[in-house]
């Protein structure tokens, strides 16, 4: 994307996860270890008895279960790397695959390593707040704050496009409370539980720290990316199940409930398009979502929910007509939307209105406040 980061404050957060973090990884990678140990040998049989290989080599080769252990560990976080390349939201998975693939030069690596981090943010902030405008004004009030250490406050109308990272995650945030405070299940909760997304915040501070940084040589964006790599890398294994977030592209509608649709998945922006059965729900949406100013909509499906992502996600073909290019929300100035392209941080702008008329789904999260900037 492009050299001007989000403007966000920086924030005094803390150094390390917290103690629920490290609990769930804890977990987490012993259930990988457990796995990989039961997929490599198999359980022992003695006799009638049936033994994990892990409680075995636990109890009669430690070091064998310590080498065990850094050899699964180490083979997960390979496996969400390809996991995020090929099968995470384009939006992530582009951006992500040129950190990993794309030219070694460390400033380019670590301008992709931080447009990975933007993408994932405001996606995750796109989810949220149109899961919560599908469940009607009971929302309301929305609330977010920008910091972990910061009073919680009302959310106005401008936090909805807002370019700063801190806001968005806010929203996230809002949107998780008040469902918790309403005994509402979302998908949304499955994908980023609320202390994951306290690592989010946190990793948010770190981003800062290199984003909002004078011009860099590359021994200094090399020893960025050692020192910040491992911790996005960490995250996203935490955030695997964003792998079930579909997204698309409807090119048309078909007789018997269905739809011609461009699936918008993996790092390949090659064209991959499919049939899919709609339900009520689903059909509701896609029927609603025209094109805006010359750009598509992009409709999220998770866990057969179907959420329109506009304004703040859409495709165009690109100028062969062969190719598809995601575009994200930037920023909205002298009456003009922004939007970037995940792929080479070209932007489109186009006039603010038919934009902003897609937010009014959301006027209802706000309650009776709000305002019209």
């Amino acid at each position: 994307m492009t050299e001007v980061p989000s403007h966000d404050q920086l924030e005094a957060e803390r150094l390390s996860p917290d103690a629920v973090v490290l609990q769930r990884r804890h977990e987490r990678d012993e259930k990988v270890y457990r796995d990989w140990c039961e997929n490599s040998y198999g359980m022992v049989e003695v006799g009638p008895e049936q033994f994990h290989p892990t409680d075995v080599l636990q109890a009669l080769a430690p070091d064998a279960a310590r080498r065990g252990r850094d050899d699964a560990a180490a083979q997960s976080l390979t496996d969400i790397e390809q996991v995020v390349c090929d099968q995470f939201p384009a939006p992530i998975a582009v951006p992500f695959h040129g950190f990993l693939e794309g030219p070694r030069f460390a400033i380019t690596r670590l301008h992709r390593l931080r447009d990975t981090w933007e993408s994932l943010v405001r996606l995750l902030a796109s989810v949220a707040l149109s899961e919560a405008a599908s469940n009607g004004p009971q929302f309301a009030p929305l609330r977010l704050r920008e910091g972990a250490d910061q009073g919680w406050r009302l959310c106005k109308r401008q936090d909805l496009y807002s370019n700063k990272l801190s806001v968005r995650i806010g929203l996230v945030e809002g949107v998780l409370q008040r469902a918790h405070e309403l005994g509402f299940s979302l998908k949304l909760a499955s994908l980023v539980p609320q202390d994951v997304l306290a690592e989010v915040r946190r990793l948010n501070a770190v981003r800062n720290g290199f984003s909002h940084g004078a011009t860099m040589s590359e021994t200094q964006a090399r020893t960025i990316i050692d020192d910040a790599y491992p911790v996005v890398r960490d995250l996203l294994l935490d955030l695997r199940d964003l792998s079930n977030v579909q997204l698309m592209r409807v090119r048309s509608l078909l007789p018997g409930n269905k739809a011609e649709i461009e699936r918008l998945s993996g790092h390949a922006q090659s064209r991959r398009v499919s049939e899919l059965e709609l339900d009520q729900q689903a059909a509701a949406v896609a029927i609603t979502a025209g094109p805006v100013e010359g750009l598509d909509r992009v409709l999220a499906r998770i866990d057969g929910l179907m959420l329109d992502l506009s304004p703040f996600v859409y495709v165009a073909d690109d100028e062969t007509g062969h190719r598809t290019r995601v575009f994200e929300f930037k920023s909205k100035n002298a009456g003009e939307w922004t939007l970037e392209c995940v792929a080479d941080s070209t932007t489109r702008s186009s006039p603010c209105a038919s934009h902003e008329n897609l937010l009014a789904r959301f006027q209802s999260l706000l309650g009776d406040i709000g305002g019209s900037v």
